[in-house]
Parts: structure tokens; C-alpha cells; sequence
């Protein structure tokens, strides 16, 4: 504890000292100017994504970079924390590098949680699968250079605590999509745009940072060298960067688990009241368990690209990237429960007795790479076209092995989670490994034509997606009577064929109307070997088509705010595992079966953004208001068929049921979305950076087994950030802080419901210029030693039917209360500009 608040006091402290300086440093000679001394005129358009509504394309126009300064302007001296504005028509926010940067993320994930209205339902001190207006779990679009790519989830999601920052350019949060974007993306989509030699000045950048845990003294290392260039005749463009970070997050946990045994019980809520994580002697639980869950992670990442200009309208481009995981996650878990009476019950004076000392080791290995090739091309009539060839896979293999210990040599006072280790006469009584691989092959071509104050764009683009699954359970395998191993394995193949039109229409005063329609027709296979033992193979199709219109109109006040209004129809596809044929014995409750539906339907939503977006001399105010009319929600059901129609209906066997996914109603989800970027140049503080964002999310859905009115599964409340920075012009320094902090989220699941709720994390930095090419930060990172806390209400039954019925009359079988923390982060970077 004293190391942490040894390290937020230096931090926060240099913080304050920097900011006392801003009187003397505006008495400073006049210094050269620096990005956040630019002229309005010069900035305006800076780092845009997309101009005049034009979509986005990893490339920028010509070999032009998207303004005159240098890598030594942008990485060492650059000093904005404001997002860039943008002239799209639909609602968009970009945020470049720089945003980013002064923090020193570690990854994709690790930059998002600035980003207004992005969520995580992680475990603490991760960020890995984002949700846009808290909706995640294919809810949310990632897209890389504006296309899909494969992830490891069978729910569509991609997790981005993989992509290092180092290689990325930019981040677009796109709220509503235009006709030429995939319509996937109910929630938004994101849009990781990597670094590209066609907008990059010429140069070297190379990063080396020390990361240090001080919970249990652990460094870690981050390097990567970037490369930009051109040829002297400026008709090749060229950038590589490889980033190799190791990733390190050690979780303790305790949970506690409370029954009407528990004194108490009957007059709690949720448990919370009689939770004790610190005071296991004190505990009023049935059972606790304690566990420290340890993940090593190395990334290692390669990004590359080249552009060549083919005389003065065409351009060639062909990039790749490949990023290779390996992890190991190991699990050391201490769990104890109370000894019991004669007749069952527990005894609580008599303390705890070891039930389980377990250590599970999963190693990790993911892969993932792509590669692309874009051709532009224009006439002089006001004609361009483009087309693009893409491939992309996905690979993992990952093994979670857990191992029983033997618990005699301990002692129960002095044993903690941690002291657990694996020994050679540990035996191996469980494995769950996962072998997936998904392949995606896409193409896409446009062709544009403008006509003075209108232009009209069309397209065809194709995907073929092939993802194989396989999966080995091993249960009791200490044991030779009870030992069990089940291979299972599917193969699901989609085709996409989709086709779009989008016009645009300049009127006068500025304003501007984009409409388009996007015609998307899906067909999926699936095949299915239950048991690899056996020869039978399973197989279902199904198709669907869908006609997703979209209309954006944008109109400017003269220099006052700018009105954005937005309605799209988006989609989302079903979790592969939903449609996929499998089936399940003994859920969701003992005797039961769960069959997945290969007819399932695709959730559809008509959406709509209203929006005020006030420029300001640098930086950016925004109001934004969304709503989303959810239809066709997927959820489990109860089909009513018997599992065993000759049983007796009364015996636990006949009041078995089969469950399966089905399209169960509609939901709505609807939200205020604020985010101001600028300096104080109002009050005199033109050196003083402040961003601050905050967005308010309602939801409302029924869930179809108990009929109860719930809200949307993981979504939080509310999601907020705020910070500040401070330059230091005359003497080459900066220092900043942000924190962020999320509302409590509930889940409602089959027997289950499920809160969640995350602590603030406060992060800061100090960084020291030195000369035009050389910086050095100290950031750190959850300096307030964030927690997490997830408490659960558990309905049981001896049947499905009778887990819904204690469900909806809300008799808890049992409280879950977790408690989850890791370690403040503390990185020393240095970057090195040639």
C-alpha cells in the first residue's frame, strides 16, 4: 500500500507543480508554434478521416500526409488532446495517435476506455471486447482499414487488448453507418485505422518503455521501431512498424457464496450486506473461495504497407499486418465450505474446512493476419473508382488443465491463495481445450460519379467466411471409473453478396444530405460431429436478405453549431454457436437438452442519432441523442418438447425439456451522448488541455422465460472520462491526468441475475522533451488500485420449469458476491524520433 500511494503522490504531485508553472510559461519567450498553437484555419482539417463525406479508405489522397508537420511535430512535440474534427455527414468522431499517446496505451483496448460511450465488461485491468453504448457481443462492430476481420469468439467479437497502440494511426467511432459500410453494428462500429506510409512524414520512430507492477514487484518490457518513407520522385510510399510488449495482469479474487443457512440471508437484497472479502474468520458464508489468476501475455506485431502512384489519377496499395500471442494464464485456487452437522447443515463456529486446492495452467496461442490489396483510380469527368481484395485468419489453440493438489501438508492460518503451487504429484482432473481457426476471404469495388453539387456512388462487395471449431471436454480424469473425454467439432461456413447505392446533395448554406440503401443477402452451412468417436455428421443451412436503408443530413449555423441528423437500419448476426445444430445434455439444468437453430433470424434495428456539434477556434463540443428499436432478440427458450416423452411426467426425467435460441420480441436502447475536447484558451489557458465525455444509456427488453422487463445484458448505466493536460512550452515539459469511471451493469440470464460494477481508474503522466526528437514519459495507471465487485442472485429447481418459476417469483436459492483486484501500473518510455 505504501508503494502505491508513494507513486500516485509523486505523480499527482508533479501534475500540480506543472500546472502552477502556467502563469511564468505564458510569460515565456515565444516559442515556435506548436500543434496546439496552429492557426484555426491550419487545424480545421487535421487528421480527418473523411472529408467532404467522403468513406473511408486506409489511404490518404496523392501521397499528401494530413498536414505539413513532421514525425518530430506529431510524436515528440505534439500536444493535443482534443479529437479531430470531421465534415462527414454521418455522425462520426475520429481520434488520432496523439489523443492517445501522452498516456502511452498498451493496446487498442487500453485506448478505447478515453473514448466517449465505450464500455468494457472485462475483468479488472483489462479492456478486450468494447461496447459502443455498453452493447456488446456482436452488438458492436470492429472493423481494421473499414473491413471486418475474424476473431476468436463465436459471438462475432473481436478482442482488441491484442492490437498494440504502437501500430495504429487513428480510431473512428462511427455511430451510424453510411450504405457502403457493413450494416453489422446495432451499437456503432469502430474503426481501427493502422498506420500507412501514404500519410506518414519520412522518418524513424522508435518506443522502448519498463512497466512496473508494484503489488508484487514485477517489470515487464515494450519496444517497437516504426519506419516511414518515400522515394525522391514521390510515387512510392512506404511504412513498417513492429511492436513486441510483453502484458502482465495478476487478479486476486474472493467470492463468497450465501444460503439460508447464512445469518442474515433472509433479510438481504443481494448479499452485499454480508459480504466480508478481507475477514474470512468473520465470513457468514457457506463457501468462499480465493483465487489469484495470474496472465502472462507476449505480442508480438508486425504492420507494413506500400502505395504506388500510377500516374497522375491511380494509386496501388497493398498492406498487411500479423499479430501472434502467447499467453499463460495460471489460476491458483483455494476453496473452502463449512463442515456440517449430522444433519447436513453447516456449522459455522467450527471455522472452515479445505474443500479444493487447485492450480489451472491455460496456455494461449492466438494468430491472427491479413493481407490487401486497393486500387484507385479517377477520370477527369468526375469519375473515380476503387475495388479491394482481402484476406484474413484467425487461429487459436488454448488448453485450460486444472490440477488437483494435495491439501494435507496445509495449514488453513497461514495458506493463501498464492502460496498454492504445481507440484509433480498434482493430478490432472480436468481440461477444456479449444482449437479454432476462421478464415475470411472478401472483395469489394465502387464506382463514384460527381455532378457539381451531387455525386451518386454504387457498389458490390463479397465475403466467404469458413470457421471450424473443435473442443475437448475431459471430466474426473483422476478418476478411471468416472473418467470421461468428449470431442466435438463444427464447421460453419458463410457467403455474403452484398450491393449498395449512396447518393450525396450539397445544398446552399452548407448543408448536405446523404442517403443510400444496402442490399445484403447472407446463406451459412453448418456441419456437425457431436462426438468424434462416432461417424454421424449433422448438417443445416439457412439464407437471409435484407434491404438497410440510411439517411444523414448535416446543416452548419454559419460559424455556430453544426446540426447532424441520422436514420439507418444496422443488423446483427446470431452467435455462431446459436445457429449451430449442437446439442447440449444436462442444461440448462440436469436432464435437459440445448439444440442450437440454424433458422434463427438476424436481430434488425432502426436507429436514430440527433446531434449539435459546436467547432471551436482548436477542439470540439458535442450533444448527441440516439435511440435503437431492437428487433427479433435472440435468447434461450423453453420449446415445451419432452427430452424423455415416455417418462412419467412427474419424475425429474419427464419434466425434462429441450431448450433451443429463438427471435423472442423487441427491445429499445436510448442515450445522451456529451464530449467537449479543447484547450482553456477562454479563460486564458491556452496551454491547458481539458476532455471530458459522458454518456447516459436506458434500456428495456423482456426477457422471454420469466416475462420480467430487463435491461439490455453487460450495458451500464453510464460511462464517463475526464482529464486534463498541461504544457509547459519553455520548458519542454507536460503533465496530464485522466479518470474514468462506468455505472453498474446487470445481466439477466436462464436462473441467474447478474450485477456488475467497476471502481474509477485514475491514470497520469510527466513527460520531459528533449531537443525536436526525443521524449521521455512516466505514466501510470490505476492509481486508485481499482476493484471490481459482481454479486449474483441463483435461482435453482430440480427442473428448467422449476428454475423459471423461483425465478419470477424471485425466491433466491443462493447469493454470489466476487471481489476482483490487480495492480497499479506504473510505465518509464522513452521515444526516439530519426
Amino acid at each position: 500500500m505504501m508503494r502505491k500511494l508513494q507513486t500516485l503522490q509523486v505523480l499527482l504531485f508533479s501534475t500540480a507543480f506543472l500546472a502552477a508553472q502556467t502563469a511564468m510559461a505564458q510569460q515565456a519567450p515565444e516559442q515556435s508554434s506548436t500543434p496546439d498553437q496552429e492557426p484555426a484555419a491550419e487545424t480545421a482539417a487535421e487528421g480527418d478521416a473523411k472529408v467532404e463525406g467522403q468513406p473511408a479508405v486506409p489511404t490518404s489522397e496523392g501521397l499528401e500526409t494530413t498536414d505539413d508537420r513532421s514525425l518530430s511535430d506529431i510524436v515528440v512535440v505534439g500536444s493535443r488532446i482534443y479529437r479531430n474534427r470531421t465534415d462527414t455527414i454521418a455522425p462520426e468522431l475520429t481520434f488520432g495517435q496523439e489523443f492517445f499517446q501522452k498516456f502511452e496505451p498498451t493496446s487498442v483496448g487500453d485506448s478505447l476506455k478515453r473514448v466517449p460511450g465505450v464500455a468494457f465488461g472485462s475483468d479488472i485491468g483489462e479492456y478486450d471486447a468494447p461496447a459502443l453504448r455498453g452493447l456488446g457481443a456482436g452488438f458492436t462492430q470492429i472493423l481494421v482499414n473499414g473491413r471486418p476481420i475474424p476473431g476468436g469468439g463465436n459471438d462475432r467479437s473481436v478482442f482488441v487488448d491484442r492490437i498494440p497502440a504502437e501500430i495504429i494511426d487513428r480510431i473512428e467511432i462511427i455511430r451510424s453507418p453510411t450504405a457502403d459500410l457493413d450494416s453489422q453494428g446495432i451499437g456503432g462500429t469502430i474503426n481501427i485505422i493502422l498506420k500507412d506510409g501514404a500519410s506518414l512524414p519520412p522518418g524513424i520512430i522508435t518506443r522502448a518503455a519498463l512497466l512496473y507492477y508494484p503489488d508484487d514487484n514485477t517489470i515487464k518490457g515494450s519496444g517497437a521501431v516504426s519506419w516511414s518513407g518515400r522515394n525522391a520522385a514521390e510515387t512510392v510510399a512506404w511504412s513498417l512498424t513492429v511492436d513486441a510488449q510483453q502484458r502482465y495482469n495478476p487478479k486476486l479474487t474472493r467470492e463468497e457464496v450465501f444460503d439460508d443457512n447464512s445469518p442474515g440471508f433472509e433479510d438481504s437484497e443481494n448479499g452485499l450486506d454480508l459480504f466480508k472479502p478481507f475477514d474470512r474468520d468473520g465470513s457468514v458464508a457457506v463457501e468462499r473461495t480465493e483465487e489469484l489468476d495470474t496472465r502472462r501475455s507476449f505480442d508480438l506485431s508486425l504492420n507494413g504497407d506500400i502505395t504506388f502512384v500510377l500516374g497522375e489519377q491511380s494509386k496501388l496499395r497493398f498492406d498487411g499486418f500479423l499479430i501472434r500471442t502467447r499467453r499463460t494464464d495460471t489460476e491458483q485456487t483455494l476453496g473452502l465450505e463449512r463442515p456440517e452437522n449430522d444433519d447436513e447443515d453447516p456449522v459455522f463456529d467450527e471455522g472452515w474446512e479445505i474443500d479444493a486446492t487447485e492450480v489451472a495452467k491455460e496456455p494461449w496461442r492466438q494468430l491472427n493476419f491479413g493481407l490487401s490489396g486497393l486500387y484507385e483510380t479517377k477520370w477527369g469527368n468526375g469519375m473515380s473508382a476503387e475495388a479491394q481484395l482481402r484476406y484474413s485468419q484467425f487461429d487459436e489453440e488454448s488448453s485450460n488443465n486444472t490440477y488437483e493438489i494435495d491439501d494435507d501438508p496445509f495449514d488453513l492460518d497461514t495458506l493463501d491463495a498464492e502460496d498454492l503451487e504445481l507440484t509433480d504429484d498434482a493430478e490432472l482432473f480436468e481440461i477444456d481445450a479449444l482449437d479454432v481457426n476462421d478464415k475470411e476471404f472478401s472483395g469489394d469495388a465502387a464506382i463514384k460519379k460527381d455532378w457539381g453539387n451531387w455525386s451518386l456512388k454504387g457498389g458490390i462487395a463479397g465475403k466467404i467466411k469458413r470457421r471450424t471449431f473443435g473442443q475437448t471436454i475431459g471430466e474426473d480424469l483422476n478418476d478411471d471409473e468416472d473418467a470421461s473425454i468428449v470431442e466435438s467439432r463444427f464447421k460453419y461456413n458463410e457467403s455474403r453478396l452484398d450491393g449498395f447505392a449512396l447518393a450525396e446533395f450539397k445544398f446552399g448554406g452548407g448543408a448536405k444530405l446523404q442517403t443510400g440503401v444496402r442490399a445484403e443477402y447472407t446463406k451459412s452451412k453448418q456441419k456437425i460431429r457431436q462426438d468424434l468417436t462416432e461417424a454421424d455428421e449433422e448438417k443445416a443451412s439457412a439464407n437471409e436478405f435484407h434491404l438497410n436503408p440510411s439517411i444523414h443530413f448535416q446543416i452548419p449555423f454559419g460559424n455556430g453549431p453544426q446540426f447532424r441528423a441520422s436514420l439507418a437500419k444496422t443488423v446483427r448476426r446470431p452467435n455462431v454457436d446459436q445457429v449451430v445444430p449442437f446439442r447440449l445434455t444436462d442444461d440448462p439444468e440436469d436432464n435437459d437438452v440445448t439444440i442450437g437453430n440454424p433458422d434463427l433470424k438476424f436481430e434488425t434495428s432502426w436507429g436514430v442519432d440527433i446531434g449539435l456539434e459546436q467547432r471551436l477556434p482548436r477542439g470540439v463540443v458535442g450533444l448527441n441523442f440516439f435511440y435503437r428499436k431492437v428487433r427479433d432478440l435472440i435468447s434461450l427458450v423453453n420449446t415445451g418438447v419432452p427430452v424423455f416423452p415416455d417418462e412419467d411426467p412427474d419424475s425429474d426425467e419427464g419434466r425434462a425439456r429441450i431448450y433451443s435460441f429463438d427471435n423472442v420480441g423487441n427491445g429499445k436502447v436510448y442515450g445522451l451522448e456529451f464530449d467537449l475536447s479543447a484547450p482553456l484558451d477562454f479563460i486564458g489557458m491556452p496551454n491547458t488541455g481539458l476532455f471530458a465525455n459522458y454518456t447516459r444509456i436506458w434500456s428495456e427488453r423482456t426477457e422471454p422465460n420469466t416475462g420480467q422487463e430487463v435491461r439490455f445484458d453487460g450495458q451500464p448505466k453510464y460511462v464517463y472520462n475526464f482529464g486534463l493536460t498541461q504544457e509547459i512550452p519553455s520548458w519542454g515539459m507536460s503533465a496530464g491526468f485522466s479518470f474514468r469511471k462506468q455505472g453498474q451493469a446487470t445481466s439477466t440470464f436462464f436462473g441467474e441475475e447478474e450485477f456488475q460494477k467497476y471502481e474509477g481508474n485514475l491514470e497520469a503522466y510527466v513527460e520531459k522533451r528533449f531537443g525536436s526528437n526525443f521524449v521521455m514519459r512516466l505514466s501510470a495507471n490505476n492509481l486508485l488500485d481499482a476493484r471490481s465487485l459482481q454479486w449474483e442472485k441463483n435461482y435453482d429447481g430440480d427442473t428448467g420449469l422449476e428454475i423459471i418459476e423461483n425465478q419470477q417469483n424471485g425466491d433466491v436459492d443462493n447469493f454470489e458476491v466476487e471481489h476482483e483486484e490487480t495492480s497499479p501500473q506504473v510505465m518509464l518510455t522513452a521515444r526516439l524520433v530519426f
